[in-house]
Order: structure tokens, then sequence, then C-alpha cells
């Protein structure tokens, strides 16, 4: 008995081997990587695969003018956004779109072609009240549902290929916000139309005109009703006022013979009263 417990002494005390350290950090083994139907061995040659795609995107984009220029930056309409994507292998799938109080949101997938994994997904709405422009005038809430669910639509699909892809964008030149996300800031800024109406300044020349051809004013209003169809002076067109001053040139010579035939009656007065207006 003895002799075996000095056996297991002797078996405990050997030393045990020393172990190799192990390192800090585990390499792992190289593999590929692959967007859409972009693939490269490493992530070098995926930016480089990227960068080659880009070009060709560009060449596509300007030839067939996918891009808005908005504050001198070329933002991409969605069609070019959608190249883009059909170009990696992946297209936009609605998945739904809703509508609360006049306000359509949008949800879109990006979804790979070859097994249909989901890529990137986002949503987007359209018909907010709050959407104004510079003069304080609704932009989308006054337009048709099948316009506002549309524009929902449209800018959801181009957010998802924004948060996929905007570094190939990037790479090919563009700004990476598509041009449908800048709608309302273009709308806001957007000006109105040239005045379809005469000016204060033509108004008083105007008034100026007659008073100094010493004609009569309420005349010249009823020739502009018959004529036009206007009521007052303030709402005639640029074309109209140019019209109307050779008119009241026109008639002051009138006046003025009128005047001089009886000179032997009123030398210093032109009678207005036997002129007719004629169109």
């Amino acid at each position: 008995m003895a002799a075996t417990n000095q056996k297991i002494k002797q078996v405990l005390e050997v030393a045990p081997e020393p172990t190799a350290a192990l390192p800090a950090v585990i390499p792992l083994t190289s593999s590929s990587v692959t967007l859409g139907t972009l693939q490269a061995a490493t992530p070098g040659a995926l930016v480089a695969g990227a960068s080659e795609l880009a070009g060709e995107l560009a060449a596509v984009i300007d030839k067939q003018h996918l891009s808005t220029l908005i504050k001198g930056r070329k933002h991409v309409n969605v069609e070019g956004w959608t190249t883009l994507g059909v170009m990696l292998g992946c297209i936009a799938r609605e998945v739904s779109t809703t509508e609360t109080d006049g306000i359509y949101t949008a949800t879109v997938e990006l979804v790979r072609m070859s097994d249909g994994a989901c890529i990137s997904r986002a949503s987007a709405e359209c018909g907010s009240p709050d959407e104004l422009d510079k003069y304080g005038k609704p932009i989308w809430s006054a337009r048709p549902r099948y316009a506002r669910r549309s524009m929902a639509q449209t800018r959801a699909t181009g957010k998802a290929c924004r948060l996929a892809f905007s570094w190939i964008m990037s790479l090919a030149g563009y700004e990476v916000t598509p041009a449908k996300e800048m709608t309302p800031i273009v709308e806001a800024e957007r000006e109105l139309p040239p005045s379809t109406k005469i000016t204060a300044s033509q108004h008083k020349l105007l008034e100026a005109q007659i008073r100094d051809y010493r004609l009569d004013r309420e005349r010249v209003k009823t020739w502009i009703a018959k004529a036009w169809h206007v009521e007052h002076f303030t709402d005639l067109t640029p074309v109209q006022f140019e019209k109307l001053l050779i008119k009241l040139e026109s008639w002051a010579g009138e006046e003025y013979a009128k005047g001089e035939a009886d000179s032997a009656l009123s030398a210093d007065v032109y009678p207005f009263s036997g002129v007719v207006y004629e169109h």
C-alpha cells in the first residue's frame, strides 16, 4: 500500500508539458465579397469593380438625362437609381402603401433577383400639408390621390436604393440624395410665373396718359370692357396695355383734329363730346 501511494505521488509531481501561447488575433481565411452580381476576392477588388461599374452608370445617366440639376448639383432621378439596382441584379418591390388623412406612406424593398433576398428596405410619405412652397401654398396635399400614392412609392424606391448603393452613386460623381427626395426643396423655391397683369407703374402711366390727353376715363373703361372683357385697368395684361397706349394716342389725335375744326368757337379747349371710340 505504501509503495502504491509513493508511485502516485511521483506521478503528480511530474511537471506538465509547456503549452504554446495562443495568438492575440486569429486570422480568418479570406473569402469572396459579393454585392448583388458584383463579386470580388477582396474588399479592394470590390471597390475597383464598383468604380468600373460607376463609370458605366454615369454614361447611362448622362446619355438618358436621368439626373436633375438642383442648386448646381446633379441629383439622380429614381430611374437612374433603379438602373444601378438592375446593373447589380436587384429590383425594387413594393411591400405596402397606406393612406391616413390624405398622407400616403409607401414601403419598398430592394431584393436580389437571383435568390429574392432583401438587401434594403425603406419607407417614404407624400401628401403632408406641411409641404409648402415659398408662398405658403400646399405642394402635394391638394393633388389627386393617385399622384400622392405614386410619389410616395417613387420616394421610397429611391431611398431604398440610396441606403444600399449610395457609395457607388458617389463614385459615379453624383449627389447621393435622390432627386425626388429634393422635391420639397425645389417646390418651395420655385418662382411663380411672371404676372399676367400690368404693374402699378404701368397703371399709373395709363391714368396719366388719359388725363394728359383730356380723354373721358369712363369711356376708355367702356371700350376695354367691350374689346377685351376687362372691367378695371389693373386687370389689363401687358400686351393689352401696350395696345391701349396706342389707342389713347390715336384718340387724342382725333380730339385734337376736332378741336382744330371747332377752334372758331373754342380756341383753347379740346372737347371730347363728339368723338366715338372705335375698335
